[in-house]
């Protein structure tokens, strides 16, 4: 800025005054230019860059216009065109930053989603881990659910090692809602050593797929009423949110219901093309007014099984008991 001003302001001394304005051998113009350019995209405020176009463009009219009347009217056509550039440049350089704002805030934000992923899988991971170990941890266990708890523990403790040596690459890919089933991994979805893809495993029935979620689960007081859903297939993708999702509902209800029974029943109804599992227990219940859903109903069973096309309902009150009630469409032959 200070160059371009000095450049203009010389230019009675270097210049014939018929060359002042209007002509190539006035080159101070074309220099003051690009500095008028080069303040409307370096300076910070709005304020700098008028301020610093006016003092440009007065330092180019006392010999353009001031000095040199012949061509006041090229002169002033110059002025005007200091202020376009400086509006432009300005505008420009305004929405270039603006991108690079929202280009940063885009960034942080995945930043902090990809944490938040991160957290959720590692918890869908131990969520049911720690409430065995919890069991485990209780003095006074039957001997008959110390058993049970131990077979659960070691299958948790093996999936666990196995997502410790799993690369980034690998966990990207992971499908944990269907990797953390109560009977021990043989049944969980997503895991490679499961054999096919998703895309090639067979179909599961509904009825069949209940009861392996409650293998893991003989301490609890559990009926089946599940013979109308034997001939009801599960979407691949389904059936291992579905299986986990069962299991979750299962370990809450050990760990916090005291229930004296657990009803499990699978049905689809005729002509409502869909199906429904409901897991109800006469336990303690909660309040769901002042106690919100904790991480496994909220995430490993409403929020995994609504990324399959699962509806859930959860239904509770102090006193009365819990029931939990999923509904999808089968698998289409």
């Amino acid at each position: 800025m200070a160059v371009a001003m000095a450049v203009l302001l010389a230019q009675p001394w270097y210049l014939a005054p018929e060359d002042w304005v209007g002509t190539w051998t006035a080159w101070g113009g074309a220099l003051s230019v690009n500095a008028v350019f080069g303040a409307a995209i370096g300076l910070p405020t709005r304020g700098q860059t008028a301020a610093a176009t006016a003092a440009v463009a007065a330092a180019y009219a006392v010999p353009g216009v001031v000095l040199s009347h012949a061509h006041a009217s090229t002169a002033a056509s110059n002025l005007i065109g200091y202020l376009v550039f400086a509006v432009a440049a300005r505008s420009s350089a305004t929405f270039v930053r603006r991108l690079g704002r929202d280009a940063d805030e885009a960034r942080r934000q995945a930043a902090v989603l990809a944490a938040e992923a991160e957290r959720d899988r590692h918890r869908l991971l131990l969520h049911d881990q720690i409430t065995i170990m919890r069991l485990l941890a209780e003095p006074g266990l039957e001997p008959g659910l110390v058993e049970v708890l131990r077979r659960q523990a070691a299958a948790g403790a093996a999936r666990v090692r196995h997502f410790l040596e799993q690369s980034d690459a690998d966990l990207a890919g992971a499908d944990l809602a269907g990797a953390c089933p109560a009977d021990g991994g043989r049944t969980g979805a997503g895991r490679a050593e499961d054999g096919p893809s998703a895309g090639e495993r067979p179909e599961v029935m509904l009825a069949e797929l209940v009861r392996q979620a409650g293998e893991g689960f003989t301490d609890l007081p559990i009926d089946y009423a599940v013979d109308l859903a034997a001939d009801v297939p599960v979407p691949p993708a389904v059936a291992g949110p579905l299986r986990a999702a069962l299991a979750t509902v299962l370990h809450n209800v050990r760990a916090h219901a005291a229930a004296g029974q657990v009803v499990v029943h699978a049905d689809a109804p005729p002509g409502l093309g869909r199906w429904e599992v409901s897991v109800r227990d006469d336990g303690r219940g909660f309040d769901q007014a002042r106690r919100p859903l904790g991480f496994g109903l909220r995430v490993q069973v409403s929020r995994a099984l609504a990324e399959v096309g699962v509806e859930s309902e959860i239904r509770s009150a102090p006193g009365a008991g819990t029931v939990v009630l999923l509904r999808g469409r089968p698998a289409e032959r």
